[in-house]
């Protein structure tokens, strides 16, 4: 039987000076470095809910007038668990920055500095998702020993 871990990432666009909040993520599992914020869908938790509480804890700012912008599909070949990660952007937030989480430094940063950065591993195909209308899903498989190519959809 295949074990599914639902899990959230969120873009906050601050569209004024074209800067998204960024989140310098402290290395845990072998996943740091720069992405957006984002975590664990609860039990009893809507998607949508997920991710407005994720962003709050990691950042302090209450956002909302989420739109989806696409999907990541990772799955496992050996133990065959699957781990879906709902993508969503906004520009709609209130409240005030926190420096830092328990999840790392939490910032603004210019869009076009995304590139220039060390971004966390396979951050960058999780941006062709939020940055691209036109691509709905990324599909990789993995195992201990390998990750395959991502596939667009």
């Amino acid at each position: 039987m295949t074990k599914i871990k639902l899990m959230n990432m969120c873009m906050v666009h601050n569209i004024e000076n074209d800067k998204v909040l960024v989140l310098d993520k402290v290395n845990k599992e072998g996943w740091g470095g720069i992405t957006f914020p984002g975590g664990h869908v609860e039990d009893g938790e809507s998607l949508i809910e997920s991710t407005i509480r994720e962003v709050w804890e990691e950042t302090g700012l209450d956002i909302y007038d989420l739109k989806p912008a696409g999907l990541i599909n990772w799955y496992n070949t050996e133990n065959h668990e699957r781990w879906l990660i709902f993508l969503y952007k906004t520009s709609s937030f209130d409240g005030d920055l926190i420096e830092s989480s328990h999840e790392g430094q939490v910032s603004w940063m210019l869009m076009k500095d995304l590139g220039r950065v060390e971004l966390a591993s396979d951050m960058g195909h999780y941006l062709k998702l939020f940055l691209n209308d036109d691509v709905n899903e990324a599909y990789a498989e993995w195992s201990d020993s390998h990750i395959t190519e991502f596939d667009y959809f």
